[in-house]
């Protein structure tokens, strides 16, 4: 995997993060402050710029990250850790799915490849933009709509 310079996770591994929980923790109707989120997902993008540089296998970073993001929303949150990974399990594959079917059409219409977003960042921030806002309006219209895939919150919803 190729190394993040600092801008990169600035504008691309904490957004996605806090999506990743936001979209996850509104599909369970679960409640999580957004200064909780941001504080997460600062300190798991602190974690990624270090996780980046290392030589872990491709994917192992992915699920590392899952795993740390779970583990710190469930100390930070003080909820359930199950509830948590359910959540952040969905939010990640919902961020997968968009990024799954955009990326590789960002690179066929950019005459880009995969190489090209390691060696030249800014290409790798113009790809995320687009994913940025389709889950953005994914979340606002699951936030708007009251959507939950399954309620987690005993207090109802």
């Amino acid at each position: 995997m190729f190394a993040l310079p600092w801008y990169s996770i600035i504008l691309i591994s904490i957004p996605q993060t806090i999506l990743i929980i936001l979209l996850g923790f509104q599909l369970f109707n679960l409640q999580m402050d957004f200064r909780r989120c941001l504080i997460i997902a600062l300190l798991v993008g602190v974690i990624t710029y270090a996780l980046r540089r290392s030589s872990m296998v491709a994917g192992g970073h992915t699920i590392l990250l899952i795993t740390i993001i779970i583990i710190l929303v469930s100390l930070i949150n003080k909820s359930n850790i199950l509830h948590n990974m359910a959540s952040i399990m969905l939010g990640s594959m919902i961020m997968g799915a968009i990024e799954g079917v955009w990326c590789p059409l960002f690179l066929s219409l950019t005459s880009h490849s995969l190489e090209d977003l390691a060696i030249y960042p800014w290409i790798n921030i113009a790809c995320f933009m687009p994913i940025l806002v389709v889950a953005l309006i994914i979340y606002i219209l699951i936030r708007k709509h009251s959507f939950v895939v399954y309620n987690l919150n005993p207090k109802g919803i």
